[in-house]
């Protein structure tokens, strides 16, 4: 019996939902991230699958895998992006996900969302932006006049 004046708190500990990737782009546009991505993705085997008027699909076959219960599973790794003009720029969300085609219906799709996967992603939007800021800046910077 608990006594009356104290109170009893259970905490569970629920998985918290991952949050997809963010940056914004201030000088940026969505053909130029897509075309950034592309060559980024591509040489890690990436493959663009489909571009919308305000998302973008890329896709990675890796094959056959082994499942932890022994079971093979037709996986692709699919990058997603969507866009959002902001007035404060162009802003990027990206997920990544495990999707899993199995034989016997036991399909999935899972996130990718291991610190070290959530870091790598996050550096390569983080690495577009930086890139695409830097052409907009060299293109903004007025030429010098070599007369004086």
């Amino acid at each position: 019996m608990i006594p009356l004046g104290r109170t009893l708190f259970v905490l569970a500990v629920l998985p918290a939902p991952v949050a997809a990737q963010v940056t914004l782009i201030p000088h940026g546009t969505q053909a130029q991230v897509v075309e950034a991505l592309k060559t980024d993705l591509s040489a890690q085997g990436f493959a663009l699958d489909h571009v919308g008027k305000h998302d973008a699909l890329y896709t990675l076959d890796r094959g056959n895998v082994i499942q932890n219960n022994g079971m093979v599973v037709h996986e692709h790794l699919e990058i997603k992006v969507s866009f959002k003009t902001k007035k404060e720029g162009l802003e990027v969300v990206g997920t990544q996900e495990v999707v899993g085609e199995a034989s016997g219906g036991m399909d999935f799709r899972k996130p990718m969302d291991t610190p070290s996967e959530i870091a790598s992603f996050q550096h390569l939007l983080d690495s577009v932006r930086d890139s695409i800021e830097a052409r907009a800046a060299r293109n903004s910077t007025p030429a010098r006049d070599s007369t004086h």
